[in-house]
């Protein structure tokens, strides 16, 4: 149990106090040679090289000279591929837009078509409506053939009456 508490209070100070880490002087026998810069020193078989580097073969360094030649060419090549690609998709995709809105279109189209059928019906019927009621007879013919019914209904009424009560 007392070791658990120990080793837990280490910890514990170990990770809230800050670290420091101080670096190692390099011994001298370690230090690598300076860098030459950009050089080409051509060497022969059993010849000493003049810096520490990288050897390559003629075949090796003809080939590192004709990639370096080249890479702008297949750089282009390959931005022309992938533009033409983005511009087939692009086109794909306004075709398809296109093809979509003159479908939308026609689809509209028939709407109206069959709204403005519909307004013609009912415009024809109102017409006929409007006819009618002109040729109909007008209120005040019907208040007075309703009023005449009335007195004549009552005259004849009062006239039974007084037949029947002589």
């Amino acid at each position: 149990m007392k070791h658990k508490k120990l080793v837990s209070s280490i910890l514990l100070i170990s990770m809230i106090l800050p670290s420091a880490v101080l670096a190692q002087n390099i011994p001298d026998n370690l230090i690598y040679e300076k860098d030459p810069g950009l050089v080409i020193s051509p060497l022969k078989k059993g010849q000493r090289a003049p810096f520490t580097g990288l050897l390559l073969a003629p075949a090796s360094a003809a080939k590192v000279i004709v990639e370096m030649e080249t890479f702008h060419e297949k750089l282009q090549i390959e931005v022309n591929k992938v533009t033409k690609q983005q511009n087939a998709d692009c086109e794909k995709k306004l075709s398809d837009i296109s093809a979509a809105a003159a479908a939308n279109k026609k689809i509209l189209q028939s709407n109206i078509d069959e709204k403005q059928r519909t307004i013609t019906i009912i415009d024809t019927e109102l017409k006929k409506l409007k006819e009618e009621k002109e040729s109909a007879w007008s209120p005040a013919v019907w208040v007075g053939l309703g009023t005449a019914s009335g007195i004549i209904l009552t005259v004849l009424t009062a006239f039974a009456i007084s037949k029947a009560s002589e």
